[in-house]
């Protein structure tokens, strides 16, 4: 047989925010089985990277693995790359904290008995060009991305090179087609692959596994490895030491010194997710057609192959304001980390005592690095930032970094409001910091509030995902009524694959019945305070589902910044908008002028309505409030939703005055003054109270409309829908007659 090098590259990640529990368990069904294979199988040589998450555990609970991991490390058996400590995503961190997460990486491992290490991982495969000069100016030899990332045509061969500025850096291409036979296929399907790219002149391939499906593969559960059950790893490291007489197991470092570059590259900025997790309609279609002819052989998609880009990263901010506002947010945090470092070098220079500082800088720099952590930032195919508890996590950690640096500097006592473009739109939003929360108004976006973050608790109430069309959602609908979608029979048996017990759609099981009837598309982005004027016969149904209730512009619409003013009982800002709404066919002109103020020393948020006539006719509609509340993106398990009711409403018995719902379910209550959502087992509660003020309408109670917000989405299952929150919507129907006016009051408490 040709003789060939196999560089194997299997990088073990964990997902972010894991409580002990869930580590221990992926520990035991992957990772530690996986230890003990390597330290069984002498003649198998790997490299391996091992997230800061992994590694940091494995210290604290499993000491013992560890050292069997450093002596295999020692003894040359184990390469190690470095990479970004925390998990992070390398085009979406600003270079100063690249450097810190990089730098971080190499530091354990030194700390930790290697001090020789020379490649970084890149999580997602995450590109961008200038990450040739960062990394190369921080001592990294090379890294791996998939062969299409190079957009190259040909044999993924050995390794490439490319540079920025000048400064150097190795690109192994991961072969992708070769990856995807692991854990799928009978390791002799894999052996006879790689024996093909021998024969076709390969010098050497990359395959690059994740270690958590490649160790559970050892799993006894893991029945679905082409029928092979309980030891496939195994079996696979003796197919490998079986076939050394031709295949030659080496280390990157190894190949960087053995061989030259195939050739340069100039890769542009791209990350390894499917295509249809960063593009949409029929352009995502036509990509993955081509992918999937493509990994057929299909000889025109070959071809074509050089020309298909994979979406940068960035490309997912433009279609998820969601994702953006978190990531912006995780800029500004950055920020004040960095603040903090700064004033430790300065008062280091005057002779000051900075050892309280410096544990407050330890302690904001180890949240940020956890809310870097990549799967907040994508679209993932399992769990990524679809996923409410994911962006919760990460939420949550920017709060903590920020407390630490605004409680180290004393800042975390006083009050600021400033103006700035917090998601970089071009549009000034509004910030108001207090000792008890961080508020983020957006003029642009229908005056409403979009950021309501909480130190006590800590996290960002208004952490709600929209939904939004996605690629397979067309399949679902298709599909709905057929039992199974199967791959075609000749397909599967090449491929090593059984056939699915569960419908299908292109790419995941469906793991809930009946969810082309939860197919719906947000028009405006959730947030608090958003201002609807709805037609008098709208429903809830349709506010809830197909949202085409609304007669007026405000919602989503262009607020002028009135006034912004520090009391000193508190700061108020004013927003006001001159818009107009439909009525009887008609055009008609008003007016909604909307106050927040910020009383001192309270978690309470005051905010006036005054809705205006400026038309010479009269208006009759339902003016309602919006809002999109998330504790922590669970339903059930202690969450409830309280309504209390108003005395002069219809719902008033004199016995009941408040009434409780579970907060996966939908409802309507008439004659409301207030509702709170409570977590019952942590003591969260968010309560919203409100008041109709002069010019009311007699018996104009308000009425509470309420119903979970759930996304159709990739779960770890497969497809299903995931809970992101709570959609409410206080209105009141309003009769106003030329130039007269309506005011409404509401006052948002959070305790926790």
């Amino acid at each position: 047989m040709q003789s060939i090098g196999l560089v194997f590259c299997i990088h073990c990640t964990a997902p972010p925010g894991p409580t002990g529990e869930t580590l221990r368990r992926a520990f035991e069904r992957a990772y530690l089985p996986l230890i003990e294979a390597l330290w069984d199988a002498p003649v198998v040589k790997v490299s391996m990277h091992w997230s800061g998450a992994l590694l940091e555990w494995l210290e604290a609970f499993a000491p013992e693995h560890l050292r069997q991991l450093q002596e295999m490390v020692a003894t040359g058996k184990i390469e190690i790359l470095g990479g970004l400590f925390g998990g992070a995503i390398l085009p979406a961190l600003p270079e100063r904290d690249v450097v810190g997460q990089v730098q971080r990486s190499f530091a354990w491992w030194k700390a930790h008995g290697d001090p020789r290490i020379r490649g970084a991982w890149l999580p997602y495969n995450a590109w961008d060009p200038s990450a040739a000069r960062i990394l190369g100016q921080l001592g990294v030899h090379y890294t791996v991305l998939e062969e299409n990332q190079l957009g190259k045509g040909g044999l993924p061969d050995g390794y490439f090179l490319t540079e920025r500025e000048g400064t150097p850096l190795a690109i192994f291409p991961a072969d992708e087609r070769l990856a995807q036979m692991v854990p799928d296929s009978a390791p002799s399907a894999i052996l006879s692959a790689i024996d093909r790219r021998a024969k076709a002149g390969m010098r050497c391939v990359t395959l690059a596994v994740a270690g958590e499906r490649f160790g559970a593969a050892l799993d006894a559960s893991a029945t679905r490895c082409f029928g092979m059950g309980r030891g496939w790893v195994r079996r696979f490291f003796n197919e490998l030491a079986e076939s050394d007489h031709w295949l030659k197991l080496v280390d990157f470092g190894t190949v960087l010194d053995r061989m030259p570059p195939t050739a340069r590259v100039y890769p542009p900025a791209s990350i390894s997710l499917p295509v249809s997790l960063a593009a949409a309609g029929d352009g995502a279609r036509r990509m993955i057609g081509l992918l999937n002819g493509w990994k057929k052989g299909d000889p025109q998609a070959t071809e074509l192959l050089p020309l298909l880009r994979r979406p940068g990263w960035d490309q997912l901010l433009t279609r998820n304001p969601e994702l953006n506002r978190l990531h912006k947010k995780m800029l500004r945090t950055s920020v004040e980390v960095f603040r903090l470092r700064n004033t430790i070098r300065e008062r280091s220079r005057r002779g000051l005592d900075v050892q309280l500082l410096e544990q407050a800088l330890t302690e904001a720099t180890a949240a940020l690095y956890r809310a870097q952590h990549g799967s907040a930032y994508v679209l993932g195919t399992e769990v990524g930032a679809q996923d409410g508890a994911v962006r919760h996590d990460a939420w949550s950690n920017l709060l903590r970094a920020e407390f630490a640096v605004t409680g180290a500097l004393g800042d975390g006592d006083s009050t600021r409001m400033l103006q700035v473009d917090a998601d970089c739109d071009g549009r000034q939003d509004v910030v108001v910091k207090s000792p008890q929360f961080s508020v983020v108004l957006a003029p642009s976006q229908g005056g409403a509030m979009v950021e309501l973050d909480v130190w006590s608790l800590p996290g960002n109430l208004l952490n709600v995902w929209g939904r939004r069309e996605e690629y397979f959602h067309d399949s679902l609908r298709k599909g709905d009524q057929l039992p199974l979608l199967l791959p075609d029979e000749d397909d599967a048996t090449d491929a090593g694959q059984q056939v699915p017990e569960t419908p299908m759609v292109p790419d995941l099981p469906i793991a809930e019945l009946h969810l082309s009837g939860r197919l719906y598309e947000d028009r405006w982005s959730r947030a608090c305070f958003q201002d609807r004027m709805l037609h008098p016969d709208a429903t809830a149904a349709r506010f809830f589902d197909e949202g085409d209730v609304e007669e007026g512009d405000f919602v989503g619409g262009e607020y002028q910044i009135e006034k912004m003013e520090l009391f000193e009982e508190g700061p108020t800002v004013v927003l006001a908008r001159e818009g107009t709404l439909t009525e009887g066919g008609g055009v008609r002109l008003a007016r909604i002028e909307k106050s927040f103020h910020f009383p001192k020393g309270s978690s309470e948020v005051h905010v006036r309505y005054i809705i205006s006539n400026r038309f010479h006719e009269g208006l009759h509609l339902r003016f309602g409030v919006e809002f999109n509340l998330n504790l922590d993106s669970t339903v059930g398990n202690g969450l409830e939703l309280g309504v209390e009711l108003d005395p002069a409403g219809p719902s008033w018995d004199g016995r009941n005055p408040r009434r409780v719902f579970p907060t996966g379910e939908r409802g309507e209550v008439a004659g409301v003054r207030a509702f709170t959502l409570t977590d019952v087992q942590r003591g969260m509660r968010v309560r919203v109270a409100a008041r109709s003020g002069p010019g009311a309408p007699d018996g104009a109670t308000a009425q509470l409309w309420f119903a979970p917000v759930e996304v159709v989405s990739r779960t770890p299952a497969g497809i299903g829908s995931l809970h992101q929150g709570i959609n409410l919507l206080i209105w009141w129907p309003i009769e106003l007659w030329a130039a007269e006016s309506r005011e409404l009051a509401f006052v948002l408490t959070v305790e926790g």
